[in-house]
């Protein structure tokens, strides 16, 4: 890792990948990118099943997260909130100084970190299914 001086004169860490320089605010947004993608196909599978499931009258319910959760959406399948959160990438700003930075990345990273555990709660309780 280097660092280089702005014309502000702070230090900020870069990273060189592929021989390009990389912003520690683009590091971010790539890897957060790079999350999404892999939650992408968990996602969708769950959709999946919770269609087919609602097509055999089963699986009733009004929304995967409450109303009083961090996600603005409410829907009964994941790709809406997957959605959301990658709305709230594209409203990151790209200045780690800006005053929304730090707000916003939590709030997303909480929303990345919700989807993982129910999307992974759900696949597991599936696979344990399949395996009875």
């Amino acid at each position: 890792m280097q660092a280089v001086v702005l014309e502000d004169r702070i230090l900020y860490p870069v990273f060189f990948i592929y021989h390009e320089p990389i912003s520690m605010s683009n590091l971010i947004h790539k890897r957060i990118e790079d999350n999404l993608k892999e939650i992408l196909p968990y996602a969708q599978k769950a959709d999946e099943i919770l269609q087919s499931l609602k097509q055999e009258n089963k699986g009733r319910f009004s929304a995967i997260f409450p109303k009083h959760s961090l996600f603005k959406a409410q829907a009964t399948l994941f790709l809406p909130y997957l959605e959301e959160v990658n709305g709230d990438l594209d409203k990151l700003p790209q200045d780690p100084q800006d005053t929304a930075f730090e707000p916003l990345l939590t709030d997303l990273l909480k929303k990345i970190e919700l989807l993982h555990q129910v999307l992974g709660s759900f696949h597991e309780i599936k696979d344990d299914e399949k395996n009875t």
